[in-house]
């Protein structure tokens, strides 16, 4: 299997596209990963986090100093990897975010917190600033066919 490394293209037009990833977030000893919609506008990711008072994944925020976005996808098989802080969105920003959750964003159809009634409910803005982003494809962009080589990492072929 060949590994590429995507363009600055390739990774703005997943990241527009996706809708969703996991978003990875720490507290200095434990790790919390959570899917997440978010919306992309090339500079920022943004969320709506939907929580209630008891959140851990607010308590998870709270504590991260940098956080990891993961987005892939099978068919074709890629993946981008964002990592930044993840902050709440400044008020005067409030438009830019939500124009970009609008944009771009999975919206999910479904209860986010089963347990609580629509009134204990709280709904923030975070955005993610990448600090670093990389992206990769995994496979050939054709497909092999018997008696085809694949390449080798020491440039020898595998019949």
């Amino acid at each position: 299997m060949v590994t590429m490394q995507l363009e600055a293209d390739e990774i703005d037009e997943i990241l527009r596209t996706a809708g969703s990833g996991v978003l990875s977030l720490c507290d200095g000893t434990e790790t919390y990963a959570v899917p997440e919609s978010f919306g992309y506008d090339g500079d920022a990711l943004y969320f709506q986090l939907v929580h209630d008072d008891d959140s851990e994944k607010m308590a998870f925020i709270e504590t991260t100093g940098t956080a990891t976005v993961t987005v892939y996808s099978e068919s074709p098989a890629e993946s981008v990897v964002v990592r930044g802080s993840i902050e709440p969105v400044p008020d005067a920003d409030h438009a830019i975010a939500m124009n970009a959750i609008a944009e771009n964003a999975a919206i999910p159809t479904l209860n986010v917190s089963p347990t609580a009634a629509l009134d204990d409910l709280t709904i923030d803005l975070y955005q993610l600033r990448p600090e670093s982003v990389s992206g990769r494809a995994f496979g050939d962009r054709h497909e092999a066919t018997e008696g085809d080589s694949l390449p080798l990492d020491d440039g020898q072929a595998f019949p």
